[in-house]
């Protein structure tokens, strides 16, 4: 049994001052005052709170201080439809990334292929830390990557193949799902890309539509209606100009990377105030660090540009734990609470303050940090 004393506890819900923290390998036994039972080790820290996660990441598939050969795996762009693939066959847990990742409080990501397929491959949902892939795992495969932006045309067209427009992206993937309801109605020949599928047209998996302006935001919508798909918008730039059409869909948005040049038109309208207008529109919102385009250690940062801009300490903080928690239908990795699992993350500050650092981490239970 450990304790861990917190000066400020976030739950995931609120911010608390002076709790005490009991858990050990298995669970969190209790959040609240202090009581009377012994404990193998005891620690102290100023902010305590759940890991974060960090949504539609590359890391491990895009490697640091990797050439294209050696360490790119992030994009199979040699079929526009691939959801046969498994990011978690691409992911090597000795890109240094993951560490790094760790030591900025990033404990959890959904890792999800690139932008280059209109259907890509299935995401992983993984620890940042493990001796292995598999060691890492918490659920695969988890997402099916969709893609309704300028990049798949950009590289097909390039081709003088399908898609070489957003009308042939749209096409792509209508007729990719049609195909995938009727090889499951009629239960023809295996098909690898169809079988990937069959959880998503049954509402059983999440359709991640990667798509940064509104006219594509839109477009994504209206496809995820007509299949009847769980589904959220990744990146969402201009999701504020179609705020309206999210919300009647009920529909979340993983917003971001906020920290990223604007060197495309695609990213025109960047702003930390367009996932608080989500916010106070009452739509469920996410940030995202884009790793590799941005890096997975840094997305605390991107939490504090939203408190920067007005936006209260909690839903800031809830961008980058609960929320990506509840989007992905795993809110007990987003909270700290009793009988809860027992991964915490411990700064000497608050986390999006620059000059912050962990000074505890716990995995299961287990000092990490």
């Amino acid at each position: 049994m450990y304790k861990l004393y917190a000066k400020k506890l976030f739950t995931g819900e609120e911010i608390l001052e002076d709790r005490v923290i009991l858990f050990d390998e298995n669970k969190i036994y209790h959040i609240g005052d202090d009581i009377n039972e012994s404990a193998k080790e005891t620690y102290t820290a100023n902010f305590v709170m759940p890991p974060i996660i960090d949504l539609g990441s590359g890391i491990g598939l895009k490697e640091e201080s990797l050439g294209k050969i050696e360490g790119d795996d992030l994009d199979e762009a040699t079929n526009p439809v691939t959801p046969e693939l498994l990011t978690l066959d691409g992911i090597n847990p000795y890109d240094e990334a993951f560490e790094k990742a760790i030591r900025g409080g990033t404990l959890i990501s959904l890792v999800l292929p690139g932008n280059a397929n209109p259907i890509g491959g299935r995401g992983a949902l993984i620890y940042n830390k493990g001796k292995h892939v598999l060691d890492m795992l918490i659920q695969n495969p988890l997402g099916v990557k969709f893609s309704i932006n300028s990049e798949p045309k950009s590289i097909y067209g390039s081709k003088n193949k399908t898609p070489s427009t957003r009308m042939g992206i749209a096409y792509v993937i209508r007729d990719t799902l049609y195909k995938a309801i009727e090889y499951k109605n009629e239960h023809k020949e295996l098909n690898l890309a169809y079988e990937a599928l069959q959880d998503l047209i049954s509402q059983n998996d999440l359709a991640i539509f990667a798509s940064f302006r509104a006219d594509d935001i839109a477009t994504s919508l209206r496809i995820a209606k007509e299949f009847n798909l769980k589904s959220a918008i990744l990146y969402g730039i201009q999701s504020n100009l179609v705020k309206n059409l999210i919300k009647e869909n009920n529909v979340p948005v993983i917003y971001g990377p906020l920290m990223f040049p604007r060197w495309s038109i695609e990213l025109k309208g960047l702003s930390p105030n367009v996932p608080i207008e989500l916010i106070n529109e009452g739509i469920l919102t996410a940030l995202t660090s884009g790793h590799p385009m941005f890096p997975s250690k840094y997305l605390r940062l991107n939490a504090g540009l939203l408190v920067k801009e007005g936006l209260n300490e909690v839903d800031a903080l809830k961008t980058i734990t609960l929320n990506p928690a509840k989007i992905i239908g795993k809110e007990n990795l987003g909270t700290l609470r009793a009988e809860g699992i027992p991964n915490i993350v411990a700064f000497d500050n608050s986390p999006y303050d620059t000059n912050a650092i962990t000074t505890h981490i716990f995995l299961k239970g287990v000092r990490i940090i």
